[in-house]
């Protein structure tokens, strides 16, 4: 029986790998950078998820500025019922039902519909802290007269209302019973937010004159135009009927 025995000369390759130490290194070296990515992903999207936060925030912030710098610059010198015949003031702030309650005009119709250019509007908090806004439909109220609601901010923690009386202090209830005036000369909004603190802005008051007469002036206007506009209507007609008779002749 013969053995064979197989040397290996010196020259001759072997079969090469990695060491269980380089393994190691290798997937410690992949770990930290799968970890760091994961954390600067973590990062961006909760950068992104903050900043949208914030942006919806402001831009709701900014809506009911706008909102209330609208309401307030048209405020009107006009005196409502409510549902029980009562007359109610111009301007209600800090004893009613609402934080301020208030007529104003510029109300716009596009559709023309049968109703006023006077709006009663109000603004307060509900019990979730959100401001919301009220206005009525019509300005003397019926007993199912009921505002319809708008919520214009969320994590509202504070609302208040300083008025500019006609001697150039602020005072936070009205009507200004020592002064005699039924409207001021500047309102100011305060808003304490729990994300954006607080918010502060001044709105000037327009003076304009008694609306409870200009109300039906303008109502009879609109009435006088629209009987202008169909005796014209009515003139073109005729004048086009006799043209195609002439014509026939």
């Amino acid at each position: 029986m013969l053995q064979i025995m197989q040397k290996v000369g010196p020259h001759q390759s072997r079969q090469s790998g990695f060491t269980l130490l380089e393994v190691m290194v290798a997937f410690s070296i992949f770990a930290v950078i799968g970890l760091s990515a994961h954390q600067f992903l973590r990062t961006i999207i909760n950068t992104r998820e903050v900043t949208h936060q914030n942006n919806t925030v402001i831009s709701g912030a900014s809506r009911a500025f706008n909102l209330m710098q609208r309401d307030f610059s048209h405020m009107a010198d006009r005196q409502v019922r409510d549902a029980y015949g009562e007359p109610l003031p111009p301007l209600i702030v800090g004893m009613g039902e609402y934080d301020v309650e208030f007529s104003r005009t510029g109300w716009s119709n596009p559709a023309r519909l049968p109703r006023s250019n006077m709006q009663r509007v109000a603004y307060g908090l509900n019990e979730d802290n959100e401001l919301e806004r009220y206005f009525w439909l019509v300005m003397d109220r019926a007993e199912d007269s009921e505002p319809v609601t708008q919520r214009l901010l969320t994590d509202v923690e504070d609302f208040r209302v300083n008025l500019m009386n006609s001697e150039g202090g602020f005072v936070d209830a009205w009507p200004d019973f020592e002064n005699g005036a039924r409207l001021p000369r500047a309102v100011e909004i305060i808003i304490t937010h729990k994300k954006l603190g607080e918010l502060r802005k001044l709105y000037s008051v327009v003076m304009t004159a008694d609306t409870n007469g200009l109300e039906s002036q303008g109502n009879a206007a609109n009435d006088s135009n629209d009987q202008d506009r169909n005796a014209d209507d009515s003139d073109t007609n005729r004048a086009s009927n006799g043209s195609n008779t002439n014509v026939r002749r």
